[in-house]
């Protein structure tokens, strides 16, 4: 019976940090999603400057990481506890690579940011 609710509570936990990674790529989707060629160019200046805001979100220090993790062969379960000291976040490359395409979009324009 202690073992289920452990599997139930560790369950859970996963689908918590699944949502959370989810809810983060979510708004990198939305950046990418957008057609920068047809804006205006305050629209466009604003678009910069979402991305750099996006940016600079994804790649700042992390604070202190929790895991936990089960597995199982056969009749075996096994499970660990680990603690992380945090660590810079993961990079956005699509958005950088989206920022390079819109400066030069702003070159032609003659918009400096």
């Amino acid at each position: 019976m202690m073992k289920i609710k452990i599997n139930v509570a560790i369950g859970i936990l996963v689908i918590f940090a699944a949502l959370i990674i989810a809810g983060c790529a979510g708004k990198s989707t939305e950046l990418l999603a957008e057609d920068y060629k047809k804006m205006s160019n305050e629209q466009i200046l604003e678009y910069f400057y979402r991305l750099n805001d996006e940016i600079e979100k994804q790649e700042k220090q992390s604070g202190p990481s929790f895991g936990i993790g089960v597995g199982g062969i056969g009749r075996g379960v096994g499970g660990g506890v680990g603690v992380g000291t945090g660590g810079t976040g993961y990079t956005a490359e699509d958005l950088r690579q989206r920022r390079i395409e819109l400066r030069m979009e702003m070159k032609k324009r003659n918009i400096n940011p």
